[in-house]
């Protein structure tokens, strides 16, 4: 099976996506340009590789995942994005995801991340599998993390991902005050009193890679 589904903002790197699959004998069956036209294109397809773009209808993506995945438990879905933050939010929110880019990706990475998902199992960047194995030996071993909620710990994971307060009320779904009670709350728990802190302890914990 050598079908895909992209939905990608349109530009450059979406005409650049669509002409190196279509080198490589991928058979594009959609170019979606909303949510519906996605949809569809899965009912007609189901098995079908897709790569979706987290600005692809960005303020009701997490909305959209819902709806694949309740149509298509086992959709093959792999979604590009942009911030370790990001990935990890859509990672903890929508664990069937199967597949990740990062960023920038090369032919050979693109290639190799639909004939990975296309035979059923995972794949992510490079970049984003390290960065989850770090997150999830710490989630594991941390007292740090066993004295912050569910919520908190997202809230943190974002925070040291270089989310704003703005980004994270939306994506959430909730007030920014309600964030910024998180935040401080945060801040009470880890004995801190900002966000570079809070990026520091992060950075420390080998969370992140510090950006010179």
């Amino acid at each position: 099976m050598r079908d895909i589904i992209l939905a990608l903002p349109k530009g450059v790197n979406s005409s650049g996506v669509v002409a190196q699959l279509t080198e490589h004998r991928w058979n594009i069956l959609c170019v979606a340009s909303c949510r519906q036209q996605l949809l569809d294109a899965l009912k007609t397809a189901p098995k079908a590789v897709v790569i979706l773009s987290e600005r692809f209808e960005n303020a009701t993506l997490h909305s959209l995942m819902r709806t694949i995945y309740r149509l298509h438990p086992r959709a093959n879905l792999i979604l590009w994005t942009f911030s370790l933050a990001s990935a990890l939010d859509f990672k903890y929110r929508h664990p069937a995801i199967v597949g990740y880019y990062y960023r920038t990706v090369e032919t050979q990475e693109l290639l190799r991340g639909c004939q990975i998902v296309a035979l059923g199992q995972r794949f992510a960047s490079p970049y984003l599998t390290k960065a989850f194995k770090r997150y999830r030996n710490y989630k594991d071993d941390s007292q740090i993390y066993a004295g912050l909620s569910i919520r908190e710990i997202q809230i943190f994971q974002m925070i040291t991902g270089g989310i704003t307060v703005a980004e994270i009320a939306e994506r959430l779904v909730i007030s920014r005050k309600t964030v910024n009670t998180f935040r401080y709350r945060l801040f009470e728990k880890l004995n801190l009193k900002s966000d570079v802190q809070l990026a520091h302890l992060a950075i420390k914990q080998g969370l992140i890679e510090p950006q010179y």
